[in-house]
């Protein structure tokens, strides 16, 4: 686990700035309006820093941030990471409730926001005038020293309450020359006030990349953008990536553009589909909240070893444990436990979680899975997520990867009926589309998995998701009648 004595390296913002002093016209991001040099760039995020001061803040303070502008928030962001402040993005989208108690757990002195109703918590409301920062003086000489930012980042857990943790800068900067090297100029899809968002952001910045932002363009537009501004390497999330050949429609994918997933589910007919059809480089990255990028399926990996999520990271240990808490043997499935150089120190105000996963230097997620000769991951599915049918034990990862990119299925998620008889009884929801075939894709499914294969199939409109994408198979579970 790391060590708050440890050695840092320099200051996120002073090596974005030394970009800045040895390139100032190097675009930092393209904007529908045009380039940002990293010049102008440090520029106006100094100038919002001084209005931060000005407005009472201090190193260290806990900050939030409500803003719907993108722009905006990549400049305060920016700004209280120069400021040494410990910040935490409240999207507008989320509901007030959830706001308020993260502003209260977290302490929030003050938060970012344009409307009154958004400083929650009883911390103070701060509007920012990027308008007048873009046009100030420098305000290189009225700060303090550049200061070392904390990301408070959450759990996308799918029950109870966000977990919080503090991460420090060499959590955000990790492997950062390393995804630079996938592609200097990349294209930004998600909005900024997402953790994974500002992380590769961050990453780009100081490993003085470009950033293309786009998260709002329709799928069909991609390649016509991605040709434009010679991008390199796109960020899409998986259920993105499936869509996108078809999305795409005649426009052809320019060549040398790598496409970068992040996730635990990234079936192979996928991998393959995307890679054949659109004939790029596909890199499928597998990592924790809490520990950052564990593993990393490149190209080649795709066909070698099917579902895997890729080749454990140089620096990174990853064992697979029996039931007593004993690493096991390559190819033995276990409980996983991972620890990395970029591990967080445990959960803001969660002791009873941190005894859970936190251990002996170890972070342990709940997933299963095993290692292979050679350093390859394979990742079954979370514990507690894990079927048992009489006494076999079935994981929906299973199930869904034979389910997935069969006609007419656009979505689908494993979940267990409980039976008295014979335990959980595995069922898959379907989210259809044209094409659709039920008793295909149960003969499909027992074809291939025999008694691991799904008794019934269920259609429903749209999978229930948290605010972070993950499917609740408990609500599944609770709400739909096979």
């Amino acid at each position: 686990m790391p060590s708050d004595a440890a050695p840092l390296a320099a200051p996120l913002m002073a090596r974005v700035e030394a970009v800045a002093r040895a390139a100032p016209d190097r675009p930092a991001f393209i904007r529908a309006d045009g380039p940002v040099g990293y010049g102008p760039l440090t520029r106006q995020v100094r100038a919002l820093a001084a209005q931060f001061l000005r407005a009472g803040l201090a190193p260290g303070d806990a900050v939030g941030i409500t803003l719907a502008d993108d722009w905006t928030h990549i400049l305060c962001s920016l700004a209280l990471i120069r400021l040494g402040c410990r910040q935490v993005g409240l999207p507008w989208r989320d509901p007030a409730p959830l706001r308020e108690g993260q502003a209260r757990r977290i302490g929030l002195v003050a938060i970012i926001a344009d409307a009154p109703e958004d400083a929650l918590g009883g911390a103070a409301l701060l509007r920012p005038d990027p308008a007048a920062a873009a046009c100030a003086p420098d305000a290189q000489d009225s700060l303090p020293p550049i200061g070392y930012g904390e990301l408070v980042m959450a759990t996308s857990g799918t029950t109870g309450r966000p977990k919080l943790m503090i991460a420090r800068e060499p959590m955000l900067l990790d492997q950062a020359a390393r995804i630079a090297g996938f592609g200097a100029v990349f294209l930004h899809r998600p909005s900024f006030d997402g953790n994974h968002s500002k992380r590769l952001s961050y990453r780009s910045l100081v490993t003085g990349g470009t950033e293309v932002l786009a998260h709002d363009l329709p799928a069909r537009d991609l390649a016509a953008l991605v040709a434009r501004h010679g991008v390199s390497r796109i960020h899409l999330a998986p259920k993105d990536l499936a869509a996108l050949p078809d999305a795409l429609g005649a426009a052809s994918w320019p060549a040398g553009t790598t496409i970068v997933t992040t996730g635990t589910r990234v079936p192979q007919t996928v991998r393959r589909d995307v890679q054949g059809r659109l004939r790029c480089a596909l890199q499928v990255v597998y990592g924790t909240t809490e520990a950052g990028i564990v593993s990393i399926a490149g190209p080649h990996d795709h066909e070698d070893h099917a579902d895997s999520v890729g080749r454990i990271l140089p620096g990174v240990a990853a064992e697979a444990l029996d039931d007593a808490g004993t690493p096991l043997p390559d190819g033995q499935d276990g409980l996983l436990r991972f620890r990395t150089p970029a591990l967080v120190a445990g959960y803001l105000d969660d002791p009873e979680a941190d005894a859970e996963y936190f251990r002996d230097g170890w972070f342990h997620p709940g997933d299963v899975g095993r290692r292979l000769p050679g350093g390859v991951l394979l990742v079954a599915g979370r514990a507690d997520d894990r079927m048992t049918l009489g006494v076999i034990k079935i994981f929906p990862a299973e199930i869904e990867a034979v389910a997935e990119g069969f006609p007419g299925v656009a979505e689908c998620a494993a979940y267990p009926m409980a039976s008295a008889a014979f335990g959980d009884i595995p069922v898959l929801a379907v989210v259809p589309r044209e094409g659709f075939d039920a008793a295909a894709l149960l003969a499909h499914c027992r074809a291939r998995l025999g008694l691991r294969a799904p008794r019934r199939v269920v259609v429903v409109p749209a999978l229930p998701r948290n605010a972070q994408g993950k499917v609740l198979r408990r609500e599944l579970a609770g709400t739909v009648a096979p």
